[in-house]
């Protein structure tokens, strides 16, 4: 394809030979043939077959969280037997920037390697490539585009909050909550005896053993830990704008993988997904980092729950509390769930169950440890 220098070469040619020949200026008819003759010469120089070139594109690493780096490295090898000659290369990257590149002549198998940076700033799937060779002539008047690698794409996940999973038994009033559940679940063994404690539940006295004693004895057992946890995110459109949205989403990706984390069996609910088993970290990271904000609300409460699932924590994380989302999924929660209100809209709010503020990302660490470990300002 003729550059604008090789136009303006072609049609100045053209004009050069046509006002030669009307004037008889012999020189004007040289000049234009060789004009004519220097565009022909160069659309034929880049229309001659590349040499076979190999390339190899790496992501590094193909599966990033945001903010974290990531590259991708290029290797062009020459396969054939002669010469390569000077090459453009651009590679598209995202939707609207690209990595340009100047490959220099490769002898017969020789290689060369280049790597740029991926942007991370957001979630998502970032593509990269095909890859396009452009060639010129010497003299800058034709240039051909050829394809010499096809697409990849890098992964962008949300960024993941290093949260502290709660226990029955643990610091705070959650702790506590959780500890008096765990006391009702037909899996709880006996443990050990002790004396009774004022608000202690009467029905733990162990009679026989306080007839022998002069105080009343009390049952201890053994504690059913949390035996699966479900998260359930809302992605109404109507109640985020987008920074609320995407803390929304990170609040859910970092409370599944604190599950996990802690050997907990996960769940991550949302319209038309249920993921669960052995890999519902990964799997819910790789949806998680394509999610958008929709029309529906999910149900939970859907997806086949046995009475014999034992304690477990629901997590909703939505924009406000009284969402239409967080009411349906409270509603619907098992006797034997616990309820975790994760809001990143709005800071407080009307719902029963445990509350945690994520009207920013510092204040969701500092509220889910407030709430999980105990300390001070922590919201019921």
């Amino acid at each position: 394809m003729p550059t604008r220098q090789g136009w303006l070469t072609m049609f100045g040619g053209i004009a050069s030979i046509v006002l030669g020949r009307l004037f008889g200026l012999i020189e004007l008819y040289m000049v234009g043939s060789a004009l004519i003759a220097a565009f022909a010469l160069g659309v034929l120089i880049v229309n001659r077959p590349l040499p076979r070139l190999a390339v190899r594109r790496v992501a590094r690493p193909a599966t990033v969280g945001v903010g974290e780096p990531a590259r991708v490295d290029i290797q062009v090898a020459n396969h054939s037997s002669v010469r390569t000659p000077k090459l453009t290369l651009w590679e598209p990257v995202g939707e609207k920037g690209g990595a340009p590149m100047q490959l220099a002549p490769l002898g017969a198998g020789e290689s060369v390697s280049a790597a740029y940076r991926v942007p991370t700033n957001r979630r998502g799937v970032v593509r990269t490539g095909p890859l396009r060779a452009e060639r010129f002539d010497p003299l800058g008047l034709a240039r051909r585009s050829s394809w010499l690698a096809g697409a990849g794409e890098v992964l962008v996940v949300p960024q993941l909050l290093t949260l502290a999973f709660p226990t029955a038994g643990g610091a705070g009033r959650l702790g506590e909550h959780l500890r008096m559940k765990s006391y009702g679940q037909s899996g709880s063994e006996f443990h050990s005896q002790r004396e009774y404690i004022a608000g202690d539940d009467l029905r733990r006295i162990n009679w026989k053993s306080s007839a022998r004693s002069t105080t009343l004895i009390v049952r201890e057992t053994a504690l059913e830990g949390i035996q699966h946890c479900t998260v359930v995110l809302d992605t109404l459109a109507e109640g985020y704008d987008h920074e609320g949205f995407e803390r929304a989403v990170v609040a859910a990706a970092s409370v599944v993988a604190a599950a996990s984390a802690a050997g907990i069996a996960g769940r991550l609910v949302a319209p038309e997904l249920d993921l669960r088993g052995p890999d519902v970290a990964a799997l819910s990271l790789r949806w998680l980092a394509t999610v958008e904000m929709g029309e529906e609300v999910a149900d939970h409460s859907a997806g086949g729950r046995s009475a014999n699932d034992g304690l477990g924590v629901l997590v909703v994380v939505t924009s406000h509390a009284t969402s239409r989302a967080a009411v349906a999924a409270i509603a619907a929660a098992a006797p034997e769930e616990v309820v975790i209100v994760i809001s990143t809209m709005v800071s407080d709010g009307g719902s029963r169950g445990f509350m945690v503020d994520a009207t920013s990302l510092a204040e969701l660490h500092n509220s889910w440890s407030s709430l999980v470990m105990g300390r001070a300002g922590a919201r019921t």
